[in-house]
């Protein structure tokens, strides 16, 4: 069971490497299949306008938990699944992410590290996006000094960044430490146990 979550601001190509690395596994003979949090999140709300706080939270929420439950279906399918849209900054970020799922699958993350003028460039050749504060996400990337899994510098055509980002995929960098899952592992044992 292998996972590979990807990670990105928006404008960074997450949703076109991981299409492109799903068709080349699978002209590889592999069963792979790419979920965006964002797809789940557009079940409970498609205009991704909330009147309350509240119904915001609740609404990702459960459109977290609907994809822990995909994934899980998935992997025990033996799929290697890409996850997008998610935010991996820190460890806990991670852990948060792997205590939702029932499978305790391999792990690999992978940053894709865009220069910010080639988002901003895709983002305004994609149309008006008023809810996305390109500069925030930046900066909060920036003051990340220690991001978990490993930072690909997405720069290439996209081909070549799918060829190059693959090659690490199966050379296992990127691959987590045992350390974060192992963590999320004895958490859940933790709380099944109390239930």
């Amino acid at each position: 069971m292998k996972l590979i979550l990807i990670d990105g601001g928006p404008a960074s190509g997450k949703n076109t490497l991981g299409e492109l690395l799903v068709h080349k596994l699978s002209e590889l003979g592999e069963k792979a299949v790419l979920l965006d949090l964002d797809t789940y999140v557009e079940k409970y709300n498609p205009e991704w306008r909330w009147d309350s706080e509240h119904e915001k939270e609740r609404d990702q929420l459960q459109a977290r938990v609907d994809l822990s439950k995909d994934i899980d279906q998935r992997l025990l399918e033996n799929a290697i699944i890409f996850v997008i849209g998610e935010r991996f900054l820190s460890r806990d970020d991670v852990r948060r992410f792997l205590e939702r799922l029932g499978t305790t699958p391999s792990v690999y993350l992978y940053h894709l590290s865009t220069p910010f003028a080639i988002r901003k460039q895709r983002l305004h050749e994609r149309g008006p996006h008023s809810l996305i504060d390109l500069e925030k996400d930046q900066k909060d990337r920036d003051a990340v000094a220690d991001l978990p899994g490993y930072v690909y510098e997405n720069i290439h055509t996209p081909e070549e960044d799918a060829d190059k980002l693959l090659a690490l995929i199966q050379r296992g960098e990127g691959k987590l430490v045992n350390e974060i899952t192992r963590e999320s592992t004895e958490e859940m044992k933790n709380v099944q146990e109390l239930k």
